[in-house]
């Protein structure tokens, strides 16, 4: 299936940086105010200049990891996950201050500046960069490191690195277009934290695994990835899939186990239930598209089309297995046929219903596919689409339509999932 990308998060993430950016300027100002590069340090000035950075370190870190939440209440589990990122970054940035100066000092060297000689500016930018992009890979590694998730560590590290590169690119590039000072390095510094957040959330979304999407309830429109072996869901704060203000939702409602390539839902909240597709279960594989229903939430489960179990009018396919060929006209009655040439059978001389829900006669488990999307008439040898006002459209030939006759062979499209009609 298409990738989403939940962009709340991603902004959520960029802010995040883009505030723990300009927080952590001000240190930094404070410890270079009057320095130059070309003049040697003292050693106060070496700490201050190491302590300024690991404090602006710890804050872009601890404020990316927060947002992680996407709260702007300071809930005591926004508040734990600050300080954890703030503590492990810090304390990974001096190491990689460390070496990111012997870097930056060998690119200056390189490039002719030395004690009371400035050399290249060239060499200057590209040495601002390759320290900035290797601090952004220790950012992102120690946010990944303070979420408790072995995965994230790398995804983390990639992200850092990419949005220190382009963050340190920004610097130099607002530096010139000022003039320089002290409201470019702030512009700078914030630039850098925002490009941090951003794309250390960005590689997380486009990694990740599997994911729920609240349908109804009051979170309407939020998701939620689903990351580690075990992920709760409940009212609780500290749950990773929080569903709030609705009491008949538990503390601890029910718990995601991640076991290999499958996705294990388990009820916790007996008295209450837990329920898959409208069916109360007590434990049960999550396949592609599953409803969920806790209180008055109900939450649409995905995972990635390369890694699970697609399900399509109620039969359950490998989402690896390879395509099959389109059967031939007449092979055995009128018919969609999926891209694995899956044959889903219209009824003759019927109306059959199209849709997501699980009342239709062809059940469709697709998140851009509404929950009564279409109908194909029959009578009397022909076939008439009809769309039900579906969100997404239903297309046929390529052309959105309201109602049409169909052909046999003709390519047909609700919301975001293809088939081929056979007569």
């Amino acid at each position: 299936m298409e990738l989403p990308i939940n962009r709340q998060e991603l902004w959520f993430k960029a802010l995040a940086g883009l505030a723990g950016g300009a927080i952590g300027w001000i240190p930094v100002e404070i410890a270079s105010s009057g320095h130059n590069l070309t003049e040697a340090m003292s050693s106060g000035a070496v700490f201050a200049s190491y302590f300024s950075i690991a404090l602006f370190s710890a804050l872009v870190g601890g404020a990316v990891l927060a947002s992680a939440w996407q709260r702007l209440e300071l809930t005591p589990q926004v508040v734990n996950s600050f300080i954890r990122g703030f503590i492990v970054c810090f304390v990974l940035a001096l190491p990689a201050n460390y070496y990111s100066n012997v870097v930056f000092s060998g690119i200056l060297n390189a490039g002719g500046w030395g004690l009371g000689q400035q050399g290249s500016m060239p060499f200057l930018v590209l040495g601002r960069i390759v320290s900035w992009t290797m601090m952004g890979a220790m950012l992102g590694a120690g946010v990944g490191i303070a979420s408790f998730t072995l995965g994230n560590i790398a995804k983390g590290a990639i992200g850092g690195l990419v949005g220190g590169f382009l963050g340190g690119l920004a610097f130099d590039v607002t530096n010139a277009a000022t003039g320089g000072g002290l409201l470019s390095r702030l512009i700078g510094l914030s630039m850098i934290g925002l490009a941090i957040g951003l794309l250390i959330g960005l590689v997380h979304e486009l990694t990740k695994t599997a994911w729920v999407t609240v349908e109804a309830g009051r979170l309407k429109g939020r998701q939620y990835r689903l990351e580690g072996s075990v992920i709760s869901i409940g009212r609780a704060e500290e749950n990773p899939v929080g569903l709030f203000g609705d009491p008949a939702v538990q503390a601890r409602h029910a718990v995601i186990e991640h076991r290999g390539n499958d996705y294990i839902l388990r009820g916790v909240a007996v008295s209450e239930g837990t329920f898959v597709n409208g069916e109360r279960v007590e434990s049960t594989t999550l396949r592609e598209g599953d409803r969920i229903g806790i209180g008055s939430y109900e939450l649409a489960f995905h995972v990635r089309q390369d890694k699970g179990i697609l399900r399509t009018a109620g039969v359950y396919r490998d989402a690896g297995q390879p395509p099959r060929p389109i059967p031939p006209r007449g092979s055995s009655g009128p018919a969609l046929i999926d891209p694995g040439g899956q044959r889903l059978p219209i009824l003759a001389g019927q109306t059959t219903h199209i849709g997501r829900a699980l009342d239709n006669q062809i059940v469709i488990s697709h998140s851009s596919v509404s929950r009564h999307h279409a109908e194909i008439v029959a009578s009397d040898g022909t076939f008439v689409m009809r769309d039900l006002g579906s969100q997404n459209g239903t297309f046929v030939g390529g052309q959105r339509i309201t109602e049409t006759a169909l052909k046999d062979g003709d390519a047909v499209r609700l919301g975001d999932a293809g088939f081929t009609f056979r007569a």
